[in-house]
């Protein structure tokens, strides 16, 4: 983007944009696969929105069912199927100037035209002089609270450190969707929150720490 005179670009003229500037892009029938077909298709027959990882048990043979009778769970499915899920970033260097990114694993079979939270700025992604702040979970729950600005807005306008501000937004702000965050301060403090069963993460250091979790 510092190659444009813009702060969000998107549909048609990101894509377009990205060529320009020498990024690989690929057909969408690269993203078609025959597990994504198989789950989109069990969705319709329920009329139903899932997240993609929330594949139904008449479909347990795309999620392993070993894996789940045997396997370790969370929020009640094997811990082998979340991995199409959101990836998200959230960083600070050692001049205190913070950046965040998220991708998502989005929904199945939702309304042609509907847009996450993962691109909204604010929402799913924020980063600014203060913290940076990358969101995962049901993304209208976060689009609704803006819970991404809402961590950086607590520790402005109330003073709290990054784990209160993100402790208070993840019980205030969130109202009945489940979700969870990762966010760095400008003094490299970290934190995270989450208001279901678990949340994969992981901390790095640059002078070697790393720490991973999924469970409280």
């Amino acid at each position: 983007m510092e190659n444009s005179p813009h702060s969000y670009i998107a549909f048609e003229g990101a894509e377009a944009f990205a060529r320009e500037q020498g990024l690989e892009t690929v057909d969408n029938s690269y993203f078609i696969t025959e597990d994504n077909i198989g789950m989109l298709k069990l969705a319709k027959e329920a009329n139903t929105i899932l997240f993609d990882y929330r594949i139904p048990d008449t479909c347990s043979a795309l999620a392993g069912a070993d894996n789940h009778k045997n396997g370790m769970v969370m929020n009640g499915l094997p811990i082998s199927i979340y991995a199409p899920e959101t990836v998200g970033c959230a960083v600070v260097d050692s001049n205190g100037f913070c950046a965040s990114a998220t991708s998502t694993g989005g929904l199945m079979n939702k309304m042609t035209g509907r847009i996450g939270d993962s691109p909204l700025i604010g929402s799913g992604t924020y980063a600014c002089d203060v913290c940076a702040v990358s969101c995962t979970g049901e993304g209208e729950a976060i689009i609704r609270s803006t819970l991404a600005r809402d961590v950086a807005a607590v520790m402005e306008y109330k003073g709290l450190p990054l784990q209160e501000a993100v402790d208070y937004c993840v019980k205030e702000r969130l109202d009945e969707g489940f979700a969870g965050l990762i966010a760095v301060s400008n003094t490299g403090e970290v934190a995270y929150g989450f208001n279901c069963t678990g949340m994969f993460r992981g901390c790095a250091t640059e002078d070697g720490f790393m720490e991973v979790g999924i469970w409280e």
